[in-house]
């Protein structure tokens, strides 16, 4: 690390805290610990891009953080646990389904935590209007934060992603040349990365602008053109080509070269290359489609809103992980809740904050990381122990502990399981302590702790368990399915008929994420080789939808013909340039779906 970047990051934490004491002038002192679960959302939310449509984002943040002060205030005042247990199901349940994303981004973690907070710092009835005021300013500080750190993230996200693909398929050409041999999977792990991102944005509704669609239709197109290089192209006048075309694409996304002048660089490509492969012809045409598109792209507020609500469709689902990981995240903790308010368990809280750090989502079947899990919750209860009885019961310090590990844990971003388990039990524990009053042995606490382990863990296991696994042959059914009707579109644009492909895209890339995410975490190989295919089913029914409309009469006879399985007829020496090279994507399209079928059969 350089010294600008720690100067930077340490003015960084300077500030935070200093936020925070402001928070509790302005605020009370009562309403404190709310900064501080208002710097942890903050700075664990820095990683999701909030930049587009801020106010949107603001609204949503609001939603959540009442939730929380309303549901902990309920819970309490009511003054019947049995009336609190139902308040506290309800909230849990809300906040875990609707904040639990992925493998990637714990982001349920820090809402989950601040309830847990909220019922164990609870405000009277005249303090509660103030402590609703604090969570309002709150929401607006955490937006405003993030748009200033992630101002224009996106779009160089996208620029440079496109750019490092296009480079890719370059180098792949050469490679090709060189020795006739190139490997793909570098290519398919930059357009893995760059879909990713787009993800980030599609799963929620108040992450996906109007463009991202087309985003990753080019990189599902610039994909196909690379399997293509290092498949099946061999001649080298045309490798070349296709390095120079990716050349101009890279200028494009630098800002060297205007939308027309690339849109040109494409055409010209496709001119003075007949002989191409087939896929290739296929690929460029598809990606001259998508330059001029996102080069003319406005303000489409009902494409907008239907990308919206198919990215929100495909996350809202009962048989998912976010549902089985809500039921059984809002049992446990309501469990514990009642122990703490019926009998009046004072340390059962600590149980309230273990659930949270441990309850998952997914039962990885893997025993390497479920030791991992517990060697990061030993090591994260271990440093917690150390700065209890350091601090000596002191909230100033816990709090100072609490920011900084937040602050560590956003700047260093542990891929490990068994850090980031540190991290979050840490995190969990030293909250727990800042809303309990230090007159207990830490040994006590401890075991109370370790009790919330033990019953944690066993809970991953008993209630609902849902495993990768379980997800991966799920997701596969649905995406085979959804391609089955992408190629029902195809159909339809045979016949004259358009509409729906676009929807059912966008709901592919929503699916093809999440699988490549989970197969990144828990490798499949049989898995993976049909996502591959999927991938390509959706990108090439894509571009056999929108150019359906060049071909012959003959050409489409034969291409519907295809569809339905039967064998060409007569009149060949009638098809055009256009209609074989359709006939030829249309082809490996059936292919690869009906490999995908024998794959999947094989899966389930």
């Amino acid at each position: 690390m350089d010294v600008r970047t720690f100067v930077g990051k340490t003015a960084f934490f300077i500030a935070i805290v200093l936020f925070i004491a402001g928070f509790a002038y302005v605020f009370g002192q009562e309403n404190s610990l709310t900064g501080v679960v208002v710097v942890v959302l903050a700075l664990m939310m820095l990683g999701q891009d909030l930049s587009v449509r801020p106010g949107m984002n603001m609204l949503g943040l609001m939603a959540f953080t009442l939730l929380m002060g309303l549901g902990a205030y309920a819970s309490v005042a009511c003054g019947d646990a049995r009336i609190g247990a139902v308040v506290n199901f309800a909230t849990v349940f809300v906040l875990a389904f609707m904040t639990t994303q992925d493998l990637r981004s714990p982001m349920h973690f820090p809402f989950l935590l601040g309830y847990a907070f909220m019922l164990s710092v609870p405000v009277s009835a005249e303090e509660l209007p103030i402590r609703i005021l604090a969570l309002l300013a709150g929401s607006v500080f955490i937006v405003a934060l993030n748009v200033l750190v992630n101002r224009g993230r996106h779009a160089r996200t996208c620029h440079n992603g496109i750019a490092s693909i296009c480079s890719e398929i370059g180098s792949c050409c050469d490679r090709v040349l060189e020795s006739d041999v190139s490997d793909s999977s570098a290519l398919d792990s930059l357009c893995l990365g760059l879909r990713s991102t787009m993800y980030d944005r599609l799963r929620r509704n108040f992450f996906s602008p109007p463009g991202d669609r087309k985003v990753l239709d080019l990189v599902s197109t610039l994909q196909m053109m690379g399997h293509a290089v290092c498949d099946r192209e061999r001649d080298p006048v045309v490798l070349r080509s296709v390095k120079g075309l990716m050349s101009s694409v890279c200028e494009h996304e630098g800002g060297g070269l205007d939308a027309a002048g690339v849109v040109a660089a494409v055409t010209a490509f496709i001119e003075s290359n007949p002989g191409a492969d087939s896929i290739i012809l296929a690929s460029a045409v598809s990606m001259k489609d998508e330059l001029a598109s996102l080069a003319s792209e406005g303000d489409d507020a009902a494409g907008r809103h239907a990308n919206m609500g198919a990215a929100t469709r495909e996350q809202v689902r009962w048989d998912s992980a976010r549902f089985t990981f809500a039921v059984r995240i809002s049992i446990v903790f309501t469990f514990f809740a009642f122990v703490w308010q019926y009998w009046e368990v004072e340390n059962a809280k600590w149980l309230l904050f273990t659930a949270v750090a441990l309850i998952v989502p997914y039962v990885n079947g893997s025993w390497r990381k479920s030791a991992m899990r517990l060697t990061g919750t030993l090591a994260g209860i271990a440093v917690f122990s150390v700065v209890l009885v350091a601090a000596g019961g002191d909230m100033g310090v816990l709090s100072s502990a609490l920011i900084l590990a937040n602050y560590i844990y956003t700047v260093l971003d542990p891929k490990r399981y068994d850090v980031m388990m540190v991290f979050i039990t840490f995190s969990a524990l030293i909250a727990a302590s800042i809303s309990t009053p230090a007159d207990d042995a830490v040994v006590e606490r401890v075991l109370f702790v370790l009790l919330g382990v033990v019953a944690s863990v066993a809970a991953n296991y008993l209630v609902l368990p849902y495993r990768i696994s379980d997800e991966n042959r799920s997701l596969s059914t649905r995406y085979l399915k959804l391609n089955d009707r992408m190629l029902s579109f195809v159909g339809e644009s045979l016949d004259g008929r358009r509409g729906g492909e676009d929807m059912a895209s966008l709901t592919a890339s929503s699916i093809s994420s999440k699988l490549h995410m989970n197969l990144e975490a828990e490798g499949d190989p049989d898995a993976s080789m049909l996502l591959s295919l999927q991938d390509g089913v959706t990108a090439r029914c894509c571009f056999l939808c929108r150019t359906s409309d060049t071909l012959s009469e003959t050409g489409r006879r034969f291409a519907s013909d295809a569809l339905r399985g039967e064998a060409p007829g007569c009149g060949q020496e009638l098809l055009t340039d256009e209609d074989r090279s359709y006939l030829s994507v249309l082809s490996a399209t059936v292919g690869a779906q009906r490999r995908s079928r024998e794959i999947l059969a094989y899966l389930g």
